[in-house]
């Protein structure tokens, strides 16, 4: 099952008199529960790619279905409240919050969500306190930080502070998981540690993960592989991770 559509998707800057063509007529079909990767050179186009995957940016010209959603047709404020709601997102700098502990990080989103829906006329309140916090401590329970839950980020190591980014990422349920370079302030064992949590939560939840990375062990564990360059679709095909649960990449 598709889950997200881009069609001839275009991103076009200008630099003074210069036309610069971040991407240049993208066409990508990504199925539920992929593993994906997307790989390139500096200026290839990836990070571009990821923030209009994520509503941060709009493409200039093209089309992008989101699990039936067409994203064209959203303003601003719907553009926004689908980030919200569907999309999440895993940083390579944490960007947790100091004055948080691990469990009230990993309640935001919902917290954020509860508030919008009660400021929404006409809608209902959404999640209360007690089912936000069981939900958060659920979570932090699957990425095995159950007894750092009153922990705040400083307490923790590197590998920990993005276990909490995850279990944030994935409170909420989203459809797909947007990861930027999620490896990049770890060394390689405790990258290679995060990246088969990850994988172990996308076979058993079936969760999407879209990767934007230079990274050989995102790479080596990604089970599709989207090559950029010059902003267009170099190479798609089935990566070294591709055995195992969830979509084929492509053959």
């Amino acid at each position: 099952m598709s889950v997200l559509e881009l069609s001839k998707i275009t991103r076009v800057y200008r630099k003074g008199e210069t036309e610069v063509r971040a991407l240049d007529g993208i066409d990508l079909c990504i199925e539920a529960g992929e593993f994906l990767a997307i790989v390139g050179p500096s200026g290839s186009g990836k990070t571009t790619m990821l923030n209009i995957l994520g509503c941060l940016d709009s493409p200039t010209t093209g089309s992008i279905v989101y699990d039936g959603t067409d994203l064209g047709k959203l303003d601003e404020a719907g553009l926004s409240a689908y980030r919200r709601d569907r999309i999440s997102f895993v940083f390579q700098s944490f960007n947790l919050i100091p004055v948080l502990t691990v469990r009230e990080n990993v309640e935001l989103p919902l917290v954020i969500e509860a508030r919008a829906r009660r400021g929404k006329k006409g809608a209902e309140g959404g999640r209360g306190d007690a089912e936000i916090k069981a939900l958060a401590l659920k979570m932090i329970e699957a990425v095995g930080l159950s007894d750092k839950a009153d922990r705040y980020p400083r307490e923790l190591s590197g590998g920990q502070e993005q276990r909490v980014a995850i279990a944030r990422a994935l409170v909420k349920t989203p459809l797909v998981v947007l990861a930027d370079e999620p490896t990049a302030n770890l060394d390689s064992k405790t990258a290679g540690e995060i990246l088969d949590l990850m994988k172990d939560i996308n076979a058993k939840m079936g969760t999407t993960f879209i990767f934007s990375t230079h990274d050989r062990l995102v790479m080596e564990r990604a089970r599709r592989i989207v090559t950029l360059h010059d902003g267009r679709v170099a190479t798609d095909s089935s990566g070294a991770g591709a055995t195992g649960a969830g979509p084929a990449g492509r053959a």
